[in-house]
Formats: structure tokens, sequence, C-alpha cells
């Protein structure tokens, strides 16, 4: 039973990888570039780049910068929670009380996705850093406080139960 949790954790991993390096990692990839003033010259129809002026750049910009770094930092510790409750669904599957074969697969799935998540990640800066230790960390916070699961993500619980 383990085995068989281990590669469906694992697919699951890979999976969370391709769609978050491609549907959240570049999109915001793209408006980060725009915004910092990045734009190639080649993408615009006749060689011009529009900029905002640089009055109104830090108040667009920096509201946005903090919604998309709550936003990705939402989504990989609700990764994190996902791996605890596909754990928890599979040691009451089973029937166990305390599943540590289960945790072990499950942990190094969802730190491995997170961790090549953070090594694909073009963005150097302290709030790439903060969110990836932040999703890494999810994962035993749900584990030692099950409470924190149905405080920040009702919806994946509510998916779980049924």
């Amino acid at each position: 039973m383990p085995i068989l949790f281990f590669f469906s954790i694992s697919a699951a991993a890979i999976t969370f990888t391709l769609f978050y390096t491609w549907c959240v990692q570049k999109p915001v990839l793209t408006v980060s570039r725009s915004f910092q003033g990045e734009a190639r010259t080649e993408e615009t129809s006749l060689g011009e780049v529009e900029k905002l002026p640089k009055a109104v750049m830090p108040l667009v910009w920096y509201p946005l910068k903090m919604v998309l770094f709550l936003g990705e930092t939402y989504i990989q510790a609700a990764w994190g929670a996902y791996c605890v409750l596909r754990v928890f669904k599979a040691m009451g599957e089973a029937g166990l009380e305390s599943g540590m074969p289960f945790h072990i697969a499950a942990f190094v799935a969802c730190i491995g996705a997170l961790g090549y998540v953070a090594r694909k990640e073009p963005r150097k800066d302290i709030l790439t850093v903060i969110q990836s230790c932040i999703g890494m960390g999810s994962y035993m916070v749900f584990v030692l406080n099950r409470s924190a699961l149905s405080t920040y993500y009702p919806w994946l619980v509510d998916y779980f139960s049924r």
C-alpha cells in the first residue's frame, strides 16, 4: 500500500510542478518583467516600449507585487495541505492510526516538488525565498495543527471528506 501511495503522490508532484511552472510562474514572471521595465522592444508591433509613468509605477507595482506574493504563497502552501490530506485519507482507508511510511513518502513528494519549483524560479529575491520556505514548512504545520487545514483550506478539506 505505501508503494502505491508513493507512486500516486509522486505523479501528483510531477503534475503540480508542471502546472505551477506553466500556469503560475510564467504569467507572474511576465507581469513582473513588464512592470520592472524589462519589456523587449521586439515584442511590440512598432518597436516601441510602453511603460507607466515613473510617478505611477510604485502605486501600481508594489500592491500588485504583494498580491502576487500572497497568491503564490497560498498556492504553494495548498500543495502542502494537499499532501497532508492525501496522507490522512490513505491512513484512514488502511485503518491506521499512525502511518510513518505514508508521511515520509508525502513529505518527500511535497518538498521535492516545491524544491523543483524554487530551483526553476528565475527571480531570486527575498520574497521568493520567503514564499518557498512557507510552502515547504506548510507540510509540517498542517501535520502538527490539523485545525489550520480547515481554517486556510476549507475547500480542500471538503473535497477530501467526500
